[in-house]
């Protein structure tokens, strides 16, 4: 079971801020999840909205700033004056943190257009092929990272609901090539059967922190979980175990 850190170790530090990633890494988290976002100027950042007015001390739109614009937004007073000096992270700054043996989960949030950058970066970076993770709940984000690079795993993003459609669940997996299925699921059995009745890996994604839902979908078969606070989900499940 892989536990992940969502935006970072985000319960202790600012979200998708280099600091909230090396908390990750000292709470011995798995993997790493953030969003990504491609700037005016053609840089990949770390930040989940599309401008940084909810993080940050100033709103400043991603796609129409430069990087040099929006390294002077302060996306860390917000979370205490001790993350004063955070500014938004490029790719490259986060993948630079990762240790050995551990893990990024990539979120792409502005649809295709980031891709032939992303691809480029990720080849040009040190880390092994099973330490990339691409996620998205755009599918055509997820069609074309699968054409462009298909050695890199790919996960589709899917918001859970009530009345959701098997069938076509399945066979949007199958149609974008995906490698796997992240979802908030919290109760469908079906839905998990599912994905992995296709060979494909299923994931729990974001912010699982109730101790009932994660014993659960260990139980179900997920390969990881999502979680704001890695140490105390580790700590959690190792003591049910």
């Amino acid at each position: 079971m892989m536990i992940v850190a969502h935006r970072g170790a985000s319960g202790a530090a600012p979200e998708n801020t280099l600091a909230a990633f090396e908390h990750a890494w000292q709470q011995n988290a798995d993997a790493i999840e953030g969003d990504f976002r491609l700037t005016k100027d053609g840089v990949i950042v770390c930040i989940h909205d599309d401008n940084t007015e909810r993080v940050g001390d100033k709103k400043l739109v991603i796609a129409e700033s430069t990087l040099q614009e929006l390294r002077e937004v302060d996306i860390g007073s917000y979370r205490g004056s001790q993350f004063s000096t955070e500014r938004i992270a490029t790719l490259e700054e986060v993948i630079a943190t990762i240790p050995n043996g551990k893990k990024i989960l990539i979120e792409i949030k502005c649809g295709t257009v980031v891709v032939p950058i992303l691809m480029d970066q990720l080849n040009r970076s040190k880390l092994q092929l099973d330490q990339i993770v691409i996620i998205a709940y755009d599918v055509s984000v997820i069609k074309t990272c699968k054409a462009l690079a298909p050695q890199y795993q790919a996960y589709w993003l899917y918001d859970f609901k009530e009345n959701y459609d098997i069938d076509n669940i399945t066979a949007t997996l199958g149609n974008i090539s995906a490698d796997g299925l992240s979802s908030n699921n919290e109760n469908s059995k079906e839905l998990v059967d599912a994905v992995l009745s296709l060979g494909l890996s299923y994931h729990t994604g974001w912010r699982i922190d109730d101790t009932a839902w994660a014993q659960r979908m260990l139980d179900w078969g997920a390969s990881s979980l999502t979680t704001n606070n890695p140490k105390r989900l580790r700590e959690i499940l190792t003591s049910s175990a």
